[in-house]
């Protein structure tokens, strides 16, 4: 069979060459796996392969096509998954040594579902320390670097962090991460990549090692938004988002300035600049106004004692950590134990502050189509000057995850979008956020966004 594609073919492209019998799902997974054998023998990107299970799900999935009873558009296509969801059998240790005897019985409920609609598992991603750092380092399981620098090893943006990596460097058709305070969106930006956030509650988190019960989601990294649609339907089992026909025209986005306009690298701003004009040039309409809720969520959440996320990662897993202190990245272990001093009343009036923001949020947003945010302030750094921690270290984590996490306290759907190259050539992201469930018409207009973005 001669190929026509390649590592840069889209998920959804791969599914449709399955359908007409044009490529197979076998050979393709054989072409991933030894591209992740060769390209990543330092095992950076990928914790570890789950060779016999992907090509046992390839064999069934050309089996399938061959017979005319394909499951899902994904169907035979391989999909890395962040080592953060539990598959059978296999040590999921959530980038933690702490876990690293933690080997599951049972899949996670959305590994569990896409493996029913036939998608092929490749294997298990490098991520941040229990997925509690926007940067995407870790010394003990491996720091994928940036692909966009040669020069230069920078961080990949975390957490799911191998999960980005694997897409941008070709070594799976698309990915399945998580995001409690902007996970899936960072590496998604800096790799170049669609990111979506869903709203929390949208997909299951049964078999997924908690961070924040709160606010964890899972989500897609994609090539483009077509595959995110086609990746959310197979993870919850609706029908993809209705793309077809999507237009800017009549779309009304609010460009809100403030703090997360704030502080942008030259290059960041210079990108989103001329990704404003293309929008506006596609039809869109662009309202200039001040949002202060935004502000407010930005302070509440960095509030020193009040967030709810680190309370909840400290209930979680303190005591795990302290049980192996030598083991423990020094930053996720300054992070988590600091939830030690924080006290009830303080997280419950944040809670109520949090909800109070929210539905003012909401009601002053409704009617637009979307919010216009940077996906990331900064561009990444290099690993080497952050992997010791410090101050540096969480001056860079804060401005990674200050812009997605205002999504996730303020409880919305949200997507990064691709926007053009700082001048050393690296991906810029723009960030849509919506309001809760209001996925399919999120995606809809960033597929229409996405077009104009090109």
């Amino acid at each position: 069979m001669t190929a026509s594609w390649n590592e840069t073919t889209t998920a959804l492209e791969f599914g449709r060459l399955f359908e007409e019998g044009r490529a197979d799902p076998r050979e393709v997974t054989e072409f991933f796996l030894d591209r992740a054998r060769r390209d990543d023998a330092d095992a950076r990107v990928y914790a570890r392969l789950t060779e016999r299970r992907a090509m046992a799900e390839a064999e069934a999935a050309f089996d399938r096509a061959r017979r005319g009873l394909r499951r899902h558009p994904l169907d035979g296509v391989a999909l890395s998954w962040k080592d953060i969801f539990d598959s059978a059998g296999d040590p999921t240790p959530a980038g933690s040594l702490a876990l690293k005897d933690r080997v599951p019985p049972h899949d996670a409920e959305v590994l569990a579902r896409a493996t029913r609609k036939g998608a092929v598992c490749l294997g298990k991603t490098n991520m941040t320390e229990l997925a509690f750092s926007g940067l995407g380092i870790n010394p003990a399981y491996g720091t994928p670097a940036n692909p966009f620098d040669e020069a230069i090893e920078r961080v990949p943006g975390g957490s799911s962090s191998g999960a980005g990596v694997s897409v941008s460097r070709g070594l799976a058709a698309a990915a399945i991460g998580t995001d409690t305070g902007g996970s899936v969106r960072i590496p998604a930006a800096w790799n170049g990549l669609v990111g979506l956030k869903t709203t929390a509650g949208r997909l299951p988190l049964a078999g997924t090692v908690p961070l924040s019960p709160t606010f964890d989601t899972v989500g897609p990294l994609a090539r483009d938004v077509a595959d995110a649609a086609a990746l959310l339907s197979l993870l919850d089992g609706t029908k993809p988002a209705d793309l077809e026909g999507a237009d800017l025209a009549g779309k009304v986005f609010w460009l809100p300035g403030g703090v997360a306009w704030e502080g942008l690298d030259d290059g960041v701003a210079g990108a989103l600049d001329q990704a404003i004009r293309r929008l506006l040039h596609a039809g869109a309409r662009i309202v200039e106004r001040k949002l202060p809720e935004l502000d407010e969520i930005d302070a509440l959440a960095w509030a020193p004692g009040r967030s709810r996320l680190v309370a909840e990662a400290h209930a979680l897993w303190a005591e795990t950590l302290a049980a192996h202190r030598d083991e423990i990245y020094p930053p996720v272990f300054e992070r988590v134990m600091a939830g030690a001093e924080f006290r009830a009343a303080d997280i419950t009036r944040a809670d109520m502050e949090r909800a109070e923001i929210t539905k003012r949020y909401l009601a002053r947003t409704a009617g637009f189509d979307a919010v216009l945010l940077p996906s990331v302030a900064i561009m990444p750094p290099p690993i080497a000057a952050l992997e010791a921690g410090g101050p540096d270290y969480f001056a860079a984590n804060r401005m990674a995850l200050r812009n997605t996490t205002i999504g996730n306290q303020l409880g919305l759907c949200a997507i990064s979008l691709p926007a053009g190259y700082d001048q050393a050539g690296i991906p810029v992201g723009l960030m849509l956020q919506a309001a809760p469930h209001t996925e399919e018409g999120l995606l809809r207009t960033a597929h229409a966004a996405e077009r104009a973005l090109r």
